[in-house]
């Protein structure tokens, strides 16, 4: 059994259970091998189909060429690398996920999605875990039946287990149940928050001052650049900076500090400051096209491939991760590469010292 709420098809592509009548349906597929992988696709999206439903698929880069030939002769279909669109978790909901539900005002869709799978490096497990509560919030109230799929045989234990806590329902064997660990989004994404490693002693530090962001823009240009950045990645960098910087100064109270270095193949950049990040759901959650802020954020996150925020005792810091062994991300939504309202990202003001 799966979402879909309509009686009478195979168990994996639709159910009996009382899945809500409207809004998001949004449920984990426990796959141990190959066969109930594609059985639950297949089944999955030939309901959809047969309801005349539009339907999303995306799955990572290795498993394209076994997905492709079952859904070849479906039509109203679409096929997505999940290793592009989803290489910064974080960014799928905002970019490839809205701009499908919005392709399609008025209809139930559904979309089979694998954000997390082995072979993914871990750092990005937790932001994987985030993007699968965040999805609660984001499509709740739209006519969106999600299916999402987890490797039973190849993902860590700590992993599936948050899988329950992110889904209202879980498939496995054919049948679907009310998953009993589900929680509050907010509450799976307090329990998530870990603290940062501290930087290295000799990372390049910079005090981020009004009069000073040319300066930080060129001396991370320059860190990144001797990392082994593109020029593009390094124009990203710089962007994504100036957005955290200019935050900092806005909102924070008091000084803030940006700190770059490269460790293990990854260049990391933040920028730490007195000031709370108020809104767990900032930049995770598009504003309305119309709006003019809380786009700073949703852009940094388009431009990096991982984004870490902590909060402790009245201090934020949001560090970014480019990874130096991959090509630049192709443009996912037309967000401007520099949003007038960028500094809007539900900071607030923190007591003085």
């Amino acid at each position: 059994m799966a979402a879909g709420g309509r009686r009478g098809a195979a168990l994996t592509g639709d159910d009996r259970s009382p899945f809500p009548a409207e809004g998001l349906r949004h449920d984990a597929l426990l796959y141990d091998h190959d066969r109930d992988y594609l059985d639950g696709i297949r089944d999955f999206v030939a309901a959809g189909r047969a309801a005349d439903e539009p339907v999303l698929v995306a799955v990572p880069t290795h498993r394209l060429p076994l997905v492709q030939p079952v859904l070849d002769g479906l039509g109203g279909v679409e096929l997505a690398d999940m290793a592009v669109i989803g290489r910064n978790p974080a960014a799928i909901i905002p970019t490839a996920l809205r701009d499908f539900v919005d392709r399609f005002p008025g209809r139930r869709l559904r979309i089979v999605g694998e954000s997390l799978w082995p072979g993914r490096p871990s750092v990005a497990y937790r932001h994987c875990m985030e993007h699968e509560a965040v999805l609660n919030v984001a499509l709740a109230d739209r006519p969106v039946t999600a299916r999402c799929l987890f490797d039973r045989s190849g993902l860590p234990a700590a992993a599936l287990a948050c899988v329950g806590h992110t889904h209202p329902w879980l498939v496995s064997g054919g049948v679907a149940r009310i998953s009993r660990d589900y929680q509050r989004p907010e509450s799976v994404l307090d329990q998530l928050t870990r603290p940062l490693p501290a930087p290295p002693r000799d990372a390049v530090t910079v005090l981020v001052e009004p009069a000073g962001l040319a300066a930080l823009r060129a001396t991370v240009a320059t860190v990144g650049s001797a990392a082994g950045l593109t020029e593009e990645r390094v124009d990203d960098l710089r962007i994504a900076v100036t957005e955290l910087a200019s935050n900092a100064l806005t909102h924070g109270a008091g000084p803030a500090t940006a700190r770059c270095w490269v460790e293990r193949g990854e260049l990391l950049c933040e920028v730490s400051g007195r000031g709370e990040l108020t809104d767990p759901l900032a930049g995770r959650i598009p504003p309305p096209r119309d709006g003019v802020r809380g786009r700073g954020l949703l852009l940094v996150h388009q431009l990096c491939d991982l984004v870490d925020v902590h909060t402790a005792d009245g201090v934020t810091t949001i560090r970014l991760h480019l990874d130096l062994d991959r090509d630049p991300l192709p443009p996912a939504i037309p967000v401007p590469r520099s949003a007038p309202g960028a500094t809007q990202n539900g900071f607030a003001l923190a007591p003085p010292l």
